[in-house]
Formats: C-alpha cells, structure tokens, sequence
C-alpha cells in the first residue's frame, strides 16, 4: 500500500498544530480535558491560503474558559506567523485589508465561520444528547446552525490532539429539523455569496464553493444518516434528486432539463469548486456573480429534493 503524499501546506498545518498543543499543554495541561481536530487539516486536505483549522478545546473548568482561551488566542497567532500558515487570511479572528473585510470577518466571527477555534467548559455541550448547551450559542444553534453537521463531522474525521478521546461518546442528532437545518446553511452560504460577488468577488466565490461542499455533505446527512467516502458522496449527491415515483421523477427531470441542473451538469459544477479551491480564483467580478448564482441554483434545486424526501419519508 502506498503512503499518501502529504501536501506543503499540510506539513506546515501539521507542525503548527503540533507546537500550538504542546505549547498549550504545557500550560494548561492540567485545566485540558481535551483538544479535538476536524475539518480540511483533519482529513489531510488543508489547503495553504485557503484551508483554515478547526479545534475545539474543553476544559475541566468553567473558571479557565477566558484565560485559556486569551493564551490560546496569542499563541495561535504568533505561531501561525512562525510557520507560514496564511491563518490570518483566512480566519475570521484575522485582520482584512479594508474596513469591508473586516466587517466581515467581524459577522463570520459572530457566526462561527472560518473561527479557528472554541474553548468550551466541561458542560458547555452535551456529547451524548448531540447538544450544544452554553448560552451565548444555544438560540444559534437550535434555530439556525447545524448541530448535526458539526458533531457528526467531530465524530467521524476528528482527530485527538490532546488528552481524552472524546469521539466515542459524541451521538449527533438526527432529528427532522436537524437534517433540514443541514442543507439550509449552505443555501444561506450560498445566498450570501450572491450579494457579496458585487463587493469581494473572491471571497464571495470562495463561500459559495465551501457552500457546495457543505451541501455534498449535508445532502447524504439527511437522506441517509451518513457520509461516506468521497466516491460514493458524490454518486449520492448526483442522485439526491432523483424520486421512486415515476411522476415525481418525470416532473424532476422535465425541470432540471430546463434549468440545466440534470445530474450530470450539478456534477460538472462541483468539478468547478475543486478546482477554484486548489488553485483560487482568478476571474472577474462578472464571472464571480455567475459562479455563486450558479452555486445557489445547485444547492437550491437539491435542497427542493432533499427536503421532500426529509418531510415525506423518500418518496
């Protein structure tokens, strides 16, 4: 078998998060329940420039929440310098070139979006209810953030940096409204991406093809309570519009052959987003807004299906 060749910007992901928990254990080792990896450096696919990280760090005390969380913040920053890791580009906790750069880095921080990292205390969520219970995210996360989405990929990609193994006792939610709440953020991410292309055309296209990996995901969360390898996910996403009933499938197809959004021409525009992840962005504004409305035409015309599917039991 051979190894997986590992990406520049995955060595330097790796060993800036090797010093990050070390530095943090030595520290705070003894306040840490745990440090949990997930996401694009998690799997092995960060991206320099691109990719940002995600961590959730739990601590054995609500009273170090705030001083392991400013540590952990200072410490973040001085290393990602130290390692070339382009964070700061990337997370919302970083600086933006102009005042609508930060603007919005101010609403994805407020969010959650692109933030690298949360400090919880040890009662902050319930990993075995799939619940997230500290006050200040708790209306966010019942009303309009995916808990499923986040603690399913906490428990299936996420990695152990620091103390206990927390994954095994991690049960996500899949409730009706969990599911629904899945495919809703990305479509949102995606509506989002429309009005921003008229401003920051390459944020705008970066969001919208983080929406339709979102969306891939999210897709075969709700229909069938997981997410498999990358080859099978994207047959799944291929066919999550297709119905059982012969009527219901021959309105479906009559529609996406009109509005260009068959199997074949969604998997095209996924193909798209890879390669703008891998290799950026470089076109125009106009080309920018054409992307993102496509995004959300995909993501739109999938979530029509999903949600049918979700409601009425996969008809």
């Amino acid at each position: 078998m051979q190894n997986k060749v590992i990406s520049k910007g995955q060595e330097k992901a790796n060993a800036f998060l090797k010093e990050f928990v070390e530095k943090l254990a030595q520290r705070y080792g003894q306040d840490i329940d745990f440090v949990l990896l997930f996401g694009s450096a998690a799997r092995g696919e960060f991206v320099l420039g691109k990719s940002d990280v995600d961590l959730i760090i739990q601590v054995k005390s609500d009273g170090k929440v705030r001083e392991i969380e400013k540590f952990a913040e200072d410490l973040f920053w001085k290393l990602d310098e130290k390692h070339g890791t382009l964070l700061k580009k990337v997370c919302s906790t970083g600086m933006g070139k102009n005042l609508l750069e930060n603007a919005l880095k101010a609403i994805e921080k407020q969010t959650r979006l692109y933030k690298p990292f949360e400090v919880f205390g040890p009662k902050d969520i319930d990993w075995n209810r799939g619940m997230i219970k500290r006050l200040d995210l708790m209306p966010g996360a019942i009303l309009v953030a995916s808990q499923l989405t986040l603690l399913y990929k906490m428990k299936t990609e996420g990695k152990i940096l620091f103390g206990k193994d927390i994954r095994k006792e991690i049960k996500p939610r899949f409730t009706l409204w969990e599911k629904l709440k899945s495919v809703w953020v990305p479509q949102s991410i995606a509506l989002a991406s429309i009005v921003l292309a008229l401003f920051l055309p390459k944020k705008a296209v970066g969001y919208a093809a983080k929406a339709m990996f979102y969306e891939i995901e999210s897709a075969s969360m709700a229909l069938y309570g997981n997410v498999p390898k990358r080859e099978k996910r994207l047959k799944q996403f291929a066919e999550a519009t297709t119905f059982k009933q012969k009527f219901l499938d021959d309105v479906r197809f009559y529609l996406e052959l009109k509005h260009d959004l068959l199997p074949k021409q969604r998997m095209e525009f996924v193909e798209k987003a890879v390669e703008i992840k891998t290799n950026g962005f470089q076109g125009s504004r106009i080309t920018a807004l054409k992307f993102c409305i496509g995004a959300f035409r995909v993501i739109y015309a999938t979530n029509s299906a999903v949600v049918i599917k979700a409601v009425f039991g996969g008809i």
